[in-house]
């Protein structure tokens, strides 16, 4: 006879923390095309500060990336895995400043939601 190994509680919050990182990189990914669409239409104003043009590319890529990482927290969370890298996306989601903050704000509750149901990952 086979020992089954113990049914894990499953509740909806590291469902609930990974919609909510999505919807995190998502607006901060949003965020960057705003951003870059702003700041393609003010190229005559760029060109009078030397360096404005990379410093905004950088800053972008910057915010890009914890977007990214928020993305891959939100989609690990959602199938229970992973949860350490569930929790960095959730971390870094909360640099990926999006519109009026709201993607930090989504990050941050995502990541507590996250960091309270670690049993529940695999």
């Amino acid at each position: 006879m086979a020992y089954a190994a113990p049914m894990r509680p499953q509740t909806g919050k590291p469902i609930a923390g990974g919609a909510l990182l999505l919807i995190a990189g998502i607006l901060g990914l949003l965020n960057i095309v705003i951003t870059f669409a702003i700041a393609g239409s003010m190229l005559a104003f760029m060109a009078v500060i030397p360096g404005a043009a990379a410093i905004i590319a950088v800053c972008l890529g910057i915010i890009a990336l914890f977007s990214i990482f928020a993305l891959v927290g939100g989609i690990v969370a959602l199938r229970r895995r992973m949860w350490g890298l569930a929790l960095v996306g959730g971390i870094l989601g909360l640099f990926s400043i999006g519109p009026l903050f709201i993607s930090s704000i989504l990050s941050l509750v995502g990541l507590i939601l996250i960091a309270i149901s670690k049993e529940e990952f695999a």
